[in-house]
């Protein structure tokens, strides 16, 4: 093997190494939501817990897109028993339509906020807005659309004139 084929074969596995970093960066391989759901329809998560230990799953920071309507308790056994692993299941709602980061911590109501919690999740969510509703952006910009505001737009607006002229000043 010659020092130019050893040059050509590197450059070959550069350009193919190069080539695979450029296409998973696009977000072809991944990048899909975790969650896919619908504005202002709850979504349902069931993670892993336990709550005779006093953990539960919650919104970390609380204040979020996402807003939780209720949350229950499924035993993994057929006879329910104290100390019984399990799935917490929460109903979660967003507002509008987007991309949100849903961020859960798995901590106990009483400690601190200073104290870490056990365990985190973070999921990537899609939200699509309902069916029969507008987007965002449609909501925001189409013309031929009654806004859902009454408040007059800047260019609903007939420009007001006066009888009087503008005079400018001059530095002096």
């Amino acid at each position: 093997m010659t020092p130019d084929s050893k040059h050509k074969k590197l450059r070959i596995w550069a350009g193919v190494f190069a080539f695979g970093i450029l296409f998973a960066g696009c977000g072809w391989l991944g990048d899909r939501p975790d969650i896919e759901a619908k504005a202002e329809h709850p979504v349902e998560v069931r993670l892993p817990a336990n709550p005779s230990t006093g953990y539960r799953w919650m919104l970390d920071p609380p204040l979020q897109s996402g807003r939780i309507l209720s949350e229950s308790y499924e035993s993994d056994t057929k006879e329910p028993r104290v100390g019984a692993s399990g799935t917490q299941i929460l109903q979660v709602v967003f507002p509008r339509e987007g991309r949100f980061n849903l961020k859960l911590a798995y901590r106990r109501l009483w400690e601190p906020a200073s104290v870490p919690p056990a365990q985190t999740t973070n999921l990537v969510v899609k939200v699509h807005p309902a069916k029969g509703d507008r987007t965002l952006m449609e909501k925001l910009f189409t013309k031929d659309v009654a806004p859902d505001s009454q408040i007059p737009q800047p260019e609903e607006e007939e420009p007001q004139t006066t009888g009087r002229k503008v005079e400018l000043r001059r530095p002096r």
